[in-house]
């Protein structure tokens, strides 16, 4: 059984995914499968240039549906759906022709498949999407390479979106397992000063000391309850977490979640030897 959950045009979708995921009496009966998002063909781009609602809308999406497709031109079309992938790099965009729309393109995008009834990392993280644009990957190197390797670190950030609407999309990778203590603590802090730019957050943590990965979901202010995966979904165990920023870009997070992890590693560190 599903629950679909239709807006009106310019709502914000932010307050419904927080209710969704904080809520006890729906949490228990209830989980976020996909937000679907749909744009007029002929109309999208002046909506995304006047009202700032629309722009959230197409990027905190999981899939986004092109309406009226039949009726605008080619060159609206591509002009149109390279905007969009811009502000979201792993939404598949699907032509809307005539109102019509398989059902199966608009379900089945969360972290749960109700059809194998297992978790799909992959399918729901995308974050290879993130990783088709080589320039940015060692752009980011440049600029931040010597802090990478002055800590032994290797960390690579895909910023794919350079768009005018301020909304950023990109995903950070960490080779190196991260303690909870700072994931949370980086989280806590990162929520209260600058939820408002956290439109979306999802990936997929390589923690230390746990062998399973561990899934997490934000929204704003609002952190899901991590989900516990049973196993990894392939040989790379690196952390992956997919941000879709307003007005905040890759360095600041990748920096402070860096730092807050290297310090707890140097407080275990000491105490197990004073130990």
């Amino acid at each position: 059984d599903r629950v679909i959950i239709e807006t009106t045009g310019l709502a914000d979708p932010a307050p419904i995914l927080h209710t969704l995921m904080t809520d006890p009496l729906l949490t228990t009966k209830f989980r976020l499968d996909s937000v679907v998002t749909t744009v007029d063909a002929l109309h999208g781009a002046g909506q995304l240039d006047n009202y700032p609602e629309s722009v959230k809308q197409t990027a905190v999406a999981d899939r986004i549906l092109m309406t009226k497709a039949d009726l605008a031109d080619e060159a609206t079309r591509t002009a149109l759906e390279a905007r969009l992938r811009a502000l979201n790099p792993a939404a598949p965009i699907y032509p809307v022709v005539n109102g019509d729309i398989a059902v199966s393109k608009l379900f089945n995008a969360g972290l749960y498949d109700p059809t194998t009834k297992s978790m799909d990392v992959q399918k729901w993280l995308r974050d290879e999407a993130y990783e088709q644009h080589g320039d940015d990957h060692a752009h980011h190197h440049d600029d931040h390479g010597d802090h990478a390797h002055d800590h032994g670190h290797h960390d690579h950030s895909h910023d794919v979106n350079r768009h005018d609407d301020h909304i950023r999309s990109f995903c950070i990778t960490f080779d190196e397992p991260i303690h909870w203590d700072a994931f949370v603590t980086w989280a806590e802090i990162f929520t209260q000063m600058r939820g408002e730019s956290l439109l979306r957050v999802k990936g997929i943590l390589n923690l230390v000391g746990e062998d399973a990965p561990v899934a997490i979901h934000a929204v704003q202010h609002v952190f899901h309850p991590p989900a516990s995966l049973p196993a990894w979904p392939s040989d790379d165990h690196r952390s992956k977490i997919v941000f879709i920023t307003k007005d905040l870009g890759p360095q600041v997070i990748r920096e402070s979640l860096y730092h807050l992890n290297a310090a707890v590693s140097e407080t275990n560190d000491r105490n197990t030897v004073e130990e």
